[in-house]
């Protein structure tokens, strides 16, 4: 390139870069209303401070997941929104937050809003607003979290006021309470957190006197009273001889959190048994599930055939069905509905593994060596001894086929995750393929219809029990596509914007030579 043009490069890139760098400083200086002042209007200083407060570790906890996941700009559109909030409560409280999690396969692009159950009208409207326009960015969606939090807490503090009644103590005007008091109250409200149902928000002091009555039948009732009391030691101020309102309602969320480790424990015995019983790793015979039943009278692995079809949990690709043991782990039968806001439910490994390869990788989409290399070294994968080869390995280069590289959040990524760990991540169906609702299979069946009957259970084992059929591993595999944003994803693998500005002015200037542009010329017209 001729000196002079190569200087007149030079300078244009200068100017393109000042050009750029007052936009900045233009969209810097002006102001908006912030979304916390809108808080603070509409719930109060003092809610607004406590999701003030909660805000940068919801941020902290958000931060290298949001970073991966696929974006306009900074911003995430609602179903990316709903994914990355669906993973932080999951993580932080175990909470399975309804109307959050995958419906029927797939993120839908409803606005994370619905999770703001009882705020103000408003007050969704702000953050649908933000979402309409743009999306959301980092410090956005973690206020969200935070406020969706405290609203839970809110959900939390209106049943402690009914357990203070169906104990018959004053609510939470009056005075602080003795120990004694105070864990009968805290077990009142515990009894509805674990036999309670989506409505327990509701109950009346008599209702809740009566679901207490009940909650002897729950096996592990010893172990929480003791959770409830290790969580006061904690909580409550040394040598407090009485426990106040905002104490109790502390040592509820926290023990809230505990219990869900406490269930985790049973699921983890569950999957034992499974695993146990595997024909091939993560498939089990639909025979030999229902044969402890059969043999032994027991109460566990006794879904119907229809009902494991319905929540995904059947592999149906060969002559005889097996259960798939990560989706049955994550069926709604495994869960316990203990608020308007979420259930608790049995560990989904895969978002830990999810987990880890987004803070590895740190970007929507990898090549497929990257891919390879960040799975190699997760824990999961040395534990189990994983060999990346094979079919495995070509499926993998599959899914960057249709792509170029390996999005992460898509359907066929989640399908290589589930071959790769097929004890921890889930098959995922196509979307609408099925439903993973109890309550809507029940509605539209005779409630036992989720339990196979003992004849039923019989005569699937009697049909099979003198037959082998080794399954094809990859039986399943479909090659339909879903990406959590299909319209941002070609946009994440961009040059940065010097190399970029380069590119254009030297397109530029050949257009210029072209049209006769010399060494000589000071004129500078750029055609359209």
């Amino acid at each position: 390139m001729p000196a002079g043009q190569g200087g007149l490069l030079l300078r244009v890139l200068f100017l393109l870069s000042c050009a750029l760098t007052t936009a900045r400083r233009v969209r810097a200086g002006r102001t908006e209303r912030g979304i916390l002042e809108d808080i603070q209007e509409l719930l109060g200083t003092e809610r607004s401070q406590v999701i003030n407060s909660r805000t940068p570790f919801m941020e902290e906890e958000l931060s290298h997941t949001f970073e991966a996941l696929p974006k306009s700009g900074n911003h995430v559109g609602a179903a990316v929104a709903n994914h990355a909030l669906h993973r932080l409560f999951l993580q932080v409280h175990s909470w399975q937050m309804k109307g959050l999690q995958p419906v029927a396969g797939a993120w839908h692009e409803h606005s994370p809003t619905i999770a703001l159950k009882r705020a103000p009208a408003k007050l969704r409207n702000v953050f649908d607003k933000k979402l309409q326009q743009r999306g959301l960015n980092l410090n956005e969606l973690s206020v969200l979290a935070a406020t969706i939090e405290e609203l839970v807490r809110n959900e939390a503090d209106v049943l402690l006021n009914v357990s203070y009644q169906a104990a018959g103590f004053s609510g939470q005007g009056g005075q602080g309470l003795e120990a004694s008091a105070a864990q009968e109250v805290m077990e009142y409200y515990m009894s509805s957190y674990i036999l309670g149902t989506e409505s327990s928000g509701e109950l009346t002091a008599s209702e809740l006197q009566a679901l207490h009555q009940n909650i002897g039948s729950y096996p592990r009732w010893k172990e929480v009273r003791e959770l409830l009391k290790e969580a006061t030691a904690e909580v409550a101020e040394k040598g407090a001889e009485l426990l106040h309102f905002q104490t109790m309602s502390s040592v509820l969320l926290l023990t809230s959190d505990r219990f869900a480790r406490l269930e985790e424990k049973e699921c983890q015995t569950l999957k034992r048994q499974l695993v146990a019983m595997e024909e091939r790793p993560g498939r089990v015979l639909l025979r030999d599930f229902y044969r402890p039943a059969l043999d032994q009278g027991t109460l566990e692995f006794t879904e119907s055939a229809e009902f494991l079809r319905q929540q995904g949990a059947l592999d149906e690709s060969d002559q005889e069905a097996r259960v798939i043991v990560p989706n049955y782990m994550m069926a709604d039968s495994n869960c316990l509905a203990s608020s308007e806001y979420y259930s608790v439910c049995c560990k989904d490994p895969c978002e830990e593994i999810m987990d880890q390869l987004e803070a590895s990788l740190r970007a929507p989409s990898a090549s497929p060596s990257a891919v390879l290399s960040a799975v190699q070294a997760l824990p999961e994968a040395k534990a189990q001894g994983l060999s990346l080869e094979g079919e495995l390995l070509e499926r993998l280069s599959e899914v960057a086929s249709h792509h170029g590289e390996v999005p992460l959040h898509g359907r066929l990524f989640a399908q290589w995750l589930h071959h790769a760990f097929p004890r921890d991540c889930p098959f995922p169906h196509v979307s609408g393929t099925v439903r993973q609702s109890l309550a809507q299979f029940q509605e539209e069946r005779h409630e036992r219809a989720a339990f196979a009957e003992y004849n039923e259970m019989q005569e699937i084992v009697n049909l099979h029990s003198n037959t082998s059929t080794p399954s094809d591993a990859f039986g399943m595999w479909l090659d339909d596509e879903e990406l959590l944003d299909s319209r941002v994803f070609g946009s994440q693998r961009t040059w940065p914007w010097p190399i970029a500005m380069l590119g254009l002015v030297a397109v530029a200037m050949l257009r210029f030579r072209d049209r006769g542009f010399g060494s000589h010329s000071r004129a500078l017209t750029i055609d359209s």
